[in-house]
């Protein structure tokens, strides 16, 4: 099982220049090796290396033989994230030299509190930040690999760490988790998670960032420049905290399985006016789930997707086809009013169980021959 941890660096000024120096040639690495890949329709690192390793060292001779390799790693890594078919063509990735810098067990040592980095100006001995969170992963892990990320002019040092799997658990109870706008989450237990202020707050992100475009003044160009990524950083500390609270839920009630909804193509079925389907494409259903899988895993917990088909639309009591307005559910042939969410939770969990639970064998009924 992967984590990753960030460490921040400390850094006097001649430190950070060596990072940033490292950051461009490697970006130029990059960017040598993504021709080769796409011409050659190749994203295999050993191949790749074969077929470029030795030019690229011509071209960018004072990064080094490993940097190198690394660099190559990288690309490969790019290519196969795209998921290319056969059928379509190949497009030269470009590098930004704002971008990470990937390190290997060659390229970097951790010991006792300070880091070991290759730079263009040799090997560079650094000191950084460890919190109780991140000692807690290093004591328990193994050390694979790691990426230099800056951003402005901090700089941080995100490490890939191996921690022994954890037994899943056998026997729990099981709950589902529908996951919305209005409602981030809500579960099958009748915990509901409210959305309503993130989406204001993102209308709000939106707006600015649309006045400030329209401007197109100097001014308004850095304001962009400044908030860039604050909306996206803040949604994202919120799933964190809303996965972090349904795991907690989930432990308490001791589950052993969480069902989730299989989101899979959801923007392409997106209906509505254009403003809707904007604020609903810029919506990270998938985010929530991916950090309510991972913390899940860290607690022995399994996660099952299941097709939401209908969820919303059928009651969870009698299973008959009802009407949904907003946050209310009502079912007209047994005449229950439900919270609309609870009530596709609950309808998920339904479906978790026939997944996860055993299927008896049946007993099949004796006709006799007349």
């Amino acid at each position: 099982m992967k984590r990753t941890i960030a460490l921040k660096l400390v850094l006097i000024k001649e430190q950070s220049n060596a990072l940033l120096e490292t950051q461009i040639e490697f970006a130029k690495s990059c960017n040598e090796a993504a021709p080769f890949a796409a011409k050659n329709r190749c994203w295999n690192r050993v191949a790749l290396h074969h077929l470029c390793y030795y030019k690229i060292r011509e071209k960018v001779p004072s990064l080094g033989s490993q940097m190198v390799c690394n660099s190559i790693k990288k690309v490969c890594s790019a290519y196969k994230v795209l998921k290319i078919k056969k059928s379509q063509d190949v497009p030269v990735i470009s590098f930004q030299e704002t971008g990470s810098v990937h390190y290997d067990k060659r390229t970097f040592s951790l010991k006792a509190n300070i880091l070991s980095l290759f730079t263009l100006k040799g090997r560079m001995k650094c000191a950084f930040k460890l919190g109780e969170f991140q000692r807690a992963y290093l004591e328990q892990g193994t050390i694979k690999e790691a990426e230099l990320i800056r951003k402005g002019k901090r700089w941080f040092f995100n490490i890939v760490l191996d921690i022994p799997n954890i037994t899943f658990k056998e026997k729990g109870e099981i709950i589902a988790i529908d996951v919305g706008e209005n409602n981030l989450a809500a579960t099958s237990n009748g915990t509901i998670y409210g959305g309503g202020k993130l989406r204001h707050e993102r209308d709000k992100f939106l707006a600015r960032r649309k006045k400030l475009q329209s401007n197109g003044s100097p001014s308004a160009k850095r304001c962009l420049k400044r908030i860039s990524g604050r909306e996206r950083r803040h949604v994202k500390e919120t799933n964190h905290i809303v996965s972090k609270k349904i795991i907690e839920e989930a432990v308490r009630f001791e589950a052993n399985v969480i069902v989730l909804e299989d989101l899979t193509n959801i923007r392409k079925r997106i209906k509505g006016k254009r403003r809707i389907r904007s604020r609903l494409n810029r919506w990270s259903f998938y985010e929530l789930q991916q950090f309510v899988e991972y913390k899940a895993q860290s607690k022995g917990i399994t996660i099952v997707y299941v097709n939401p088909a209908y969820t919303s639309q059928t009651c969870s009591k009698c299973g008959s086809l009802g009407s949904r307005h907003k946050h209310l559910f009502k079912c007209s042939n047994c005449g229950s009013y439900q919270h609309s969410d609870r009530n596709a939770a609950i309808n998920l969990l339904k479906l978790g169980e026939s997944v996860v639970s055993p299927t008896a064998t049946v007993n099949m009924p004796m006709v006799a021959v007349v």
